[in-house]
Parts: C-alpha cells; structure tokens; sequence
C-alpha cells in the first residue's frame, strides 16, 4: 500500500470509530555503510526501515501506537492499540494536533545525483580517504575508514487538513588515523557531512586526519593556570552542543537552565550572534517543518551577545504564551516530542584562522577535546574536559599539547569570546541537532597540566 492511500485510509477509519482528531507521522530511511581497510572493503551494508507513529484523541485523551508495515491489518492495529493507550493513560497536560503553518519555506536539500551514484563510485570514494591519509606520511595508519550515504523522508498529515512531505539525503565520511614514531603514538580523525557530491574530495579529507596526527607527535603538557584560548570551529561546535539545551524554552520551564527571565539581556560578547536555522542549503539539518508541522524559520537566538529568543515546541510555547519556533522534533517515530535545534550554529565573522592566531599573540590553540558526555552539567554551564592543542608564541604555532584538562563555565565562555572566525563548520548531527561553529578566541580559560 502506498503511503499517501494508508494515512488517508487509516485517519477515515480512525474517525469513523470514534477519534475526535488524529495525524499519522511517517519515518523512512534508507542508509549506505562502507568501511575501507588497507585499501579493501572490510565491510559494507544496505539498510532500510519505515516508521509510523499514529496519534488520536480518543475519549478526550491522546493516545499513541506504532508500527513498521503499512497494509490493512497495520491500519485496525493502530487504532486499537491508541484506543487502549488513550483509555489507561490520563493525560496532565493536554496535548494539541496542529492545523498547520500559514507558509512553509521551500527548501531543496534532496540531491539526485547522490541518489544515483553506484555502489562502486561510494567504494572508490572511500578508497580514495584512506589513500590520502596513507600517501602523505610513512607513520600513520588506519584506524577506521568509513563513508555513509543517508535518505530519509518524513510525511505528516492529519485530520486538521494538515498534509507535509519532505525527502533529503546526505554524505557522512570519516577517517580515523594513528600516527606512530619513537612509542610516541597519537589519533586524529576528519570528518565531512554535506549533500554535495560535487564538494566532496575524500583524498583531502584522508590527508588531514593524517596531517593533524602527525601534528602532535611529540607533544607534552602545559603549567597549570589560566590562558588566552583559540578553540578549533569543531571543538566550539561540540561545545556548543554540550550546552545546546539551556536555550530550550521547555528547560527554561523546568530550571535546567540559568536563563530564566534573561529575554532581551545581554548575556554574551557583542561577538556573539547564535542562530538556529533550518533552511540552510546543503545542511542536514535543514528541514521545513518540524514533527509537529509546525514551519521552520531563521532564528536570531543570541544577537550581539542580547538573547532575543528560547527554542520552542507547541507544549512549551503554550505555557509562556508564545508560539512554537518550529523546534518539536522527535528523536525517532516512537519517541515523544521535545525540543531540538536544526542548525545551531555560532555566526561566522571576518577574520582567518591565521588572522586569529597571529593576534593570540601567546595562548593555547585547542584542537579536541573529549569527556563532553561526563565532564558538562547543562543546568550550571560547568565543564572540565581533557584537551589537546598547541602552545602558541609571537603568533606563531611552536609546539603540540597534550595532557590539559579546560575548566570553566558555558554562561561565563559566552562573555569572554573576543573573536569569531570566518571558518564556520557543522559537525555530525546529534540528538540536538546539527551544530555548527567557527574558530572562536576566548579572552581566559583555566587549564590543568603539570
């Protein structure tokens, strides 16, 4: 059964046997996985699954059920389970189905090209990462090669008259290199996600991640105390993910975040413009409504450091007397709406990555950071992550750095950001979201080493 026939026949069915309202949401991905290994495919897999998520208010309660198949007996399935769920669950907050937007922005992030390229060009591709890790420098291997190709289409429609499709698909690739000399042995990875055949040049990619391990071969720690830092676009985009959540309304509401009554301050550098915006070209974040139908738009979260907005889904937005910001996203079929950004990403500015080190003048470039999932409290802001980077002096890179922890508190980074780089970089997305950063210079930060 086509899907446009079961979501029409499944709602007349579902109204017909007692459903005030009800919205059917579709899920469907298909997913292209190569590992490269010395120069052979170690593995490779085709994947694909549908979702379906089926709603109603039955007996003035919401009710869910869920299923993988679309056909008749799916149909009477679905309606009985959310009947049963509907009856067994007494609702606190009422939930609402949304009638519609009054426009939705058209956005293409759906490339046929990248539909229609053989199995055998992704391989070759692939290969050609890992060759140019390999090709450059005799130390480095390989500890992971990796290329994915990703469709994913989602429908909503519901008894409102509300009707949405939209398809994208994308290119996720990944190197992991290991650079050994003298039993000093370091990682690097490199990653590119974009919709873009076209821009994609997998050798390139291959050479950065060994570049960067072999970068900081040799490297040693750092007296403790307090430094003017660069952080890497990437690392400030992983940051910013860490604590992407204080800015959701729903949060604000629930005081997991400090920002509760702080609309229209000024709550970082004049630096600092944050934006989440859906209908970026080319971004996989980018979508035109959200799960809940609502239309995505581009926000000015933070503009020169004033926060002018939360991020909202319908439930929140009711409860501060405002409207959805077309963030309620769920976080697969079966899952339940929350907040969550598009493209959330720190606005770039003017100045290169040499511009910014050579006015660092002495400081720390910090190029990766890990423990994000253990080392951040996103209701206080507060961090401590293990870093690596390197010692800059008279603006000029002199040595790698290793065994750093950084200190300090998100709310307080906000207001310390002197400069913003023009290389603006969005990371893999996340469960919030597609993030994106450039190279920012942060005025002090607190490092731990010997």
């Amino acid at each position: 059964m086509e899907r446009e026939q079961f979501q029409k026949i499944l709602m007349e069915s579902a109204l017909s046997q007692g459903f005030k309202h009800c919205e059917v949401y579709f899920e469907a991905t298909e997913n292209f996985e190569v590992l490269v290994l010395e120069g052979e495919i170690s593995h490779y897999e085709n994947s694909s699954q549908i979702g379906i998520c089926f709603r109603g208010i039955y007996k003035n309660n919401m009710g869910y059920a869920y299923a993988t198949t679309m056909n008749e007996q799916t149909i009477q399935y679905l309606i009985e389970q959310s009947k049963e769920n509907a009856e067994v669950i007494e609702e606190i907050e009422k939930e609402v189905i949304f009638e519609g937007s009054n426009y939705y922005t058209p956005i293409n992030s759906y490339n046929e090209k990248l539909k229609m390229l053989s199995l055998e060009e992704k391989m070759e591709a692939a290969k050609k990462m890992e060759q140019g890790a390999l090709q450059q420098y005799e130390q480095v291997s390989i500890d992971y090669c990796v290329l994915q190709t990703i469709e994913k289409t989602i429908a909503l429609s519901n008894s409102k008259g509300l009707s949405l499709c939209h398809k994208k698909n994308g290119i996720v690739a990944n190197i992991s290199t290991i650079a050994q000399q003298n039993g000093d042995v370091k990682t690097a990875s490199e990653d590119w996600i974009s919709n873009d055949w076209s821009a994609f040049y997998p050798q390139e990619i291959g050479r950065k991640a060994g570049e960067k391990a072999v970068s900081h071969l040799g490297a040693y720690s750092l007296p403790s105390g307090e430094y003017k830092v660069l952080l890497e676009n990437h690392v400030a985009a992983e940051l910013l993910s860490a604590f992407a959540s204080i800015f959701y309304g729903e949060n604000v509401q629930k005081g997991f975040s400090l920002l509760k009554g702080r609309l229209k301050e000024k709550i970082a550098s004049s630096k600092v413009t944050l934006r989440d915006d859906g209908l970026l070209e080319n971004i996989f974040g980018s979508v035109p409504f959200d799960d809940e139908g609502v239309a995505v738009k581009n926000k000015i979260v933070i503009e020169n450091g004033r926060l002018e907005t939360l991020l909202y889904n319908l439930k929140s937005a009711a409860k501060d007397k405002t409207v959805s910001s077309g963030n309620g996203f769920k976080n697969g079929y079966k899952n339940t709406i929350k907040t969550k950004c598009t493209n959330f990403y720190i606005q770039p500015g003017g100045k290169t990555t040499r511009t910014l080190i050579a006015q660092l003048g002495e400081g720390l470039l910090i190029t990766d950071i890990a423990g994000l999932h253990s080392g951040t409290n996103a209701v206080s802001g507060d961090f401590s992550l293990s870093a690596e980077g390197f010692w800059i002096e008279r603006g000029q890179i002199v040595r790698p750095v290793e065994q750093i922890t950084i200190g300090g508190n998100f709310y307080t980074i906000l207001k310390l950001i002197e400069e913003v780089g023009n290389d603006l970089k969005f990371i893999t997305p996340n469960s919030n979201g597609t993030m994106g950063a450039p190279m920012v210079m942060i005025k002090r930060l607190s490092v731990a080493g010997i």
